[in-house]
């Protein structure tokens, strides 16, 4: 949603995996304030994601809020990342017991025939 000639808005969900399950899930919103940086996305040179690398910017992060859901103990937090050219709001849901996700167990090597 383009609010102004250098002014852009996503919005934006990505689910975090490890060893192939989600253990979290990201809700953003993206707001480019920089005129280079909006022609970076919009002509998809640069994906929103990577736009703090791109800049090789450091954002400043800014915790809101966290907690745990109600009905299942997991965690939750709320942050912003931001510098001059882009700020992102950020929600992320984890799972519960996200700490406990293993990798699954390993196929034994086969055995030499003899």
């Amino acid at each position: 949603t383009a609010t102004a000639t250098t002014t852009a808005t996503w919005d934006r969900v990505v689910h975090l995996m490890v060893h192939n399950q989600t253990f979290c899930t990201a809700t953003s919103q993206i707001t480019v304030h920089d005129p280079l940086c909006l022609e970076l996305v919009q002509s998809g040179k640069v994906g929103i994601g990577q736009l703090f690398r791109y800049l090789d910017k450091l954002p400043t992060f800014t915790l809101l809020d966290a907690g745990l859901q109600e009905e299942n103990g997991a965690l939750w937090r709320v942050y912003d990342l931001s510098c001059h050219e882009l700020s992102c709001r950020i929600r992320e849901d984890f799972v519960p017991h996200a700490w406990n996700i293993s990798p699954p167990p390993m196929s034994s090597p086969p055995t030499p025939s003899q």
